[in-house]
């Protein structure tokens, strides 16, 4: 199994758990679930940009 199969799995999961949990708690369909997942995504991957953004930042005014 190669590191993208690896990293495709973990994503599904994290999608499968989300989603589950989510329609469980919200009392929601499967569609409303998987939009609130892709807006979860999508936040961790903006932190993450910002994150990276605020190391180069302070990096370059380190030097």
């Amino acid at each position: 199994m190669s590191l993208d199969d690896r990293d495709e799995l973990a994503y599904l999961w994290t999608k499968v758990k989300f989603v589950q949990r989510y329609m469980s708690r919200n009392n929601c369909t499967f569609e409303v679930a998987e939009v609130e997942f892709h807006r979860w995504i999508d936040g961790l991957m903006d932190g993450s940009r910002i994150e990276q953004a605020n190391r180069m930042l302070n990096a370059s005014n380190s030097q």
